[in-house]
């Protein structure tokens, strides 16, 4: 199995893929649309990409903007949950409070905004692509830092200067599996889906959420972002508990794509379970 991913060597997205696949190939690309565009042309099996955090809520708004864009033609196959662990990392030999600059991807940084403003109070926050080429920019910058995995600072050379640096305890983010086909039934699964409805008709949003639940279904996941087509239009994001070819769920989803004005089935996958 060959796998793209957020890369180089050492992102959180490596190792979440690394979680879903011990034995794969690993495909590390420069953007999350290189790692889906890998699927599409036959280069990889599956991408991983990041999907939301447990402190920032949603990581990538690229990959929710693929996953409804028209041509998009991949499923959700299955999900990892990754604990994040930050760490403040550089060149050996420096003074972290006399640091002028720290990098990191924008989740990096704003999910230790605190830690990073009494650690390194002159640094200037800097986004990076990702944690792990953070990382490297701080290694070809002496007097600089960068957030990252402790796996990123081992395989760079690079020193830890503080560890664990969050400002919440328990910083969890979702990665979703994308690949051709979704996954068959297990007994213990997720749908995701997105939908439109009618902005200007009262309580459409509430008919279409009221199907789940009058039928015992449990939403996990709600999010909405812009259409980018009209002011105040949106498309909701739901995970919903089952299995698209479960009875029930196949006869919500029916019942709801009737009165919703758009909607697309995202995929069918084994929900998460911690070891």
């Amino acid at each position: 199995m060959r796998i793209s991913h957020l890369g180089p060597s050492g992102t959180y997205t490596e190792a979440a893929a690394r979680r879903f696949s011990s034995t794969a190939e690993l495909l590390p690309v420069a953007t999350v649309s290189a790692a889906i565009q890998a699927v599409r042309d036959g280069s990889a099996d599956a991408a991983v990409c990041a999907m939301e955090n447990s402190i920032e809520g949603s990581v990538s708004i690229e990959t929710m903007d693929l996953l409804i864009s028209p041509e998009f033609d991949l499923r959700i196959c299955g999900e990892v949950v990754l604990a994040i662990q930050h760490h403040l990392v550089g060149a050996p030999g420096i003074n972290p409070a006399a640091a002028r600059v720290v990098y990191s991807h924008p989740q990096g940084l704003a999910q230790c905004r605190q830690r990073i403003l009494e650690l390194a109070p002159d640094a200037q926050p800097v986004a990076a692509l990702s944690t792990a080429g953070a990382v490297e920019a701080s290694l070809r910058e002496p007097g600089t830092l960068a957030v990252g995995s402790e796996y990123a600072a081992e395989l760079y050379g690079a020193t830890i200067y503080a560890r664990d640096i969050g400002d919440e305890r328990d910083n969890e983010t979702r990665f979703v599996v994308l690949a051709r086909e979704d996954a068959q039934p297990t007994g213990d699964d997720k749908t995701s889906l997105a939908f439109t409805t009618a902005h200007d008709r009262p309580g459409s949003l509430v008919e279409v959420l009221q199907m789940f639940a009058g039928h015992g279904l449990n939403l996990t996941r709600i999010e909405s972002r812009p259409t980018r087509r009209q002011l105040g239009t949106y498309v909701f994001f739901c995970d919903v508990q089952g299995h698209r070819s479960d009875p029930v769920v196949a006869g919500v989803l029916k019942e709801a794509s009737q009165i919703t004005q758009w909607m697309r089935v995202l995929g069918s996958y084994p929900r998460w379970r911690r070891a």
